[in-house]
């Protein structure tokens, strides 16, 4: 008779939240679980290689399927009731590189995204992306994208900024708030902005692994490992882009714009209209190329063309007239 191996942890996440990851590295440096020395990343990031000999205990679950199908209603199955779990949790920090992640990482046998693709000062659209937000851009700008998968660039970087002006109109930010609904105080939170911080993901899990009783080895390796694990996600060395040209619009100092791609672009859009009332950012082809310039538009936007923005569901903590009527 063969004896069943105890689970460890049951490790819950949004895909594309590392949680492919986050199994490797507990099953790799637990001591109770067998030696692992294969790579288990991909050319484009992920940690889904096939080659890796696991020990099935340590097990993942994603709340979502590659399909974009919400799985249980975001609750966890019954068989991870009897053994302890740890959630990734896309927190409010990492929701722009997060969905930064989703647009522009490729495919492989595991990881479906939902990309974009900029094609001569135009956007095509991956077939994930039109199935799942062909209605919100029928309902937004009454273009159907099932029989036309390419539009111009100024009505994908609007349709981001929609996405960020509000978050209720932000599906990683719904889904994660729906998860939240549903953890208890025996689940093990672990923020994404932790997991990309070292020092911070290192803290994290050695206060599970204490909690839990992993007997996870962290010393070097696993330090090494973890940074081997953010240089190879596509856009790391850009994730502070934004705040950098947001600080640099708060001191007033210049910084260029040009290499923003599109989510950052819309997400900036949507932090000048929050953080600036009565304003709203052009639609144009061209974005902004430096802070000068979106200084310069803060400063001279004419008097009369300012409004309440119908964009924003609340002004000054009351709610917008605007935005109720047009939804």
């Amino acid at each position: 008779m063969i004896e069943e191996k105890k689970i460890l942890v049951n490790i819950a996440y949004l895909g594309g939240s590392h949680g492919a990851f986050l199994k490797y590295f507990v099953d790799r440096f637990s001591k109770l679980t067998p030696l692992i020395s294969e790579s288990p990343f991909l050319s484009n990031g992920t940690s889904h290689s096939l080659s890796i000999n696991y020990s099935k205990q340590v097990n993942r679950y994603t709340f979502i399927d590659t399909h974009g199908n919400v799985k249980n209603n975001y609750k966890l199955p019954p068989e991870f009731q009897n053994h302890p779990v740890i959630c990734i949790i896309v927190d409010d920090d990492s929701l722009l590189n997060f969905t930064r992640l989703n647009y522009f990482r490729e495919d492989d046998h595991e990881f479906t995204g939902t990309q974009i693709y900029d094609f001569n000062n135009s956007i095509k659209f991956s077939n994930k992306f039109i199935l799942l937000f062909k209605d919100k851009i029928q309902n937004i700008y009454n273009i159907d994208i099932t029989k036309t998968n390419i539009l111009p660039k100024l009505i994908v970087r609007d349709f981001f900024k929609f996405m960020f002006l509000n978050f209720g109109h932000n599906s990683y930010y719904k889904a994660t708030k729906e998860i939240k609904k549903n953890l208890n105080e025996k689940i093990l939170p672990l923020l994404l902005s932790d997991i990309w911080n070292t020092e911070k993901f290192l803290k994290r899990i050695t206060e599970i692994d204490k909690i839990l009783n992993l007997q996870l080895d962290l010393g070097e390796e696993a330090k090494s490992l973890h940074i081997e694990f953010l240089n190879n996600i596509p856009l790391y060395k850009t994730f502070n882009r934004v705040n950098d040209i947001i600080n640099a619009i708060k001191t007033e100092s210049n910084l260029d714009c040009c290499d923003l791609d599109l989510v950052e672009q819309g997400f900036l859009c949507a932090w000048i209209e929050n953080n600036y009332k009565f304003i709203i950012t052009p639609n144009t082809r061209d974005f902004f190329k430096n802070t000068e310039e979106i200084l310069e538009y803060i400063k001279f936007y004419p008097n009369h063309y300012k409004a309440m923005n119908p964009n924003l569901p609340t002004f000054n903590g009351i709610p917008n007239p605007f935005y109720l009527h047009k939804n």
